[in-house]
C-alpha cells in the first residue's frame, strides 16, 4: 500500500502509480470524501457539468411550486407528520 507523507502546509503528494490508475493529470480537480476517518480520492469528471438539458422541460415551474408550499405541508406531503 503506498504511503505519502503530509507537509506543514497539509499538502500531500499522490504517487505516481495512484495518478497512472486514477488517470489524473496536473490540473485536474479531485475529489476527497470521507467517512470516519477514511478518505477517498476521486477525480471528477469534468464531462458531467457540459451535459445540457439533463432537467425536465417543467423544471422552473415544478421548483415554483414546491417553494410555494409551508414547511409544514412539504413534511404532510413527505408522510413526516
Amino acid at each position: 500500500m503506498p504511503e505519502t507523507i503530509v507537509t506543514r502546509g497539509g499538502q500531500v503528494t499522490l504517487t505516481k502509480d495512484i495518478r497512472e490508475k486514477l488517470n489524473i493529470k496536473e490540473g485536474d480537480t479531485i475529489i476527497i470524501n470521507t467517512i470516519g476517518e477514511t478518505a477517498m480520492i476521486s477525480k471528477r469528471d469534468s464531462s458531467v457539468f457540459k451535459k445540457h438539458n439533463f432537467l425536465p422541460d417543467n423544471f422552473e415551474k415544478s421548483l415554483k411550486e414546491l417553494r410555494s408550499f409551508s414547511m409544514e405541508d412539504r413534511l404532510k406531503r413527505l408522510k413526516i407528520i
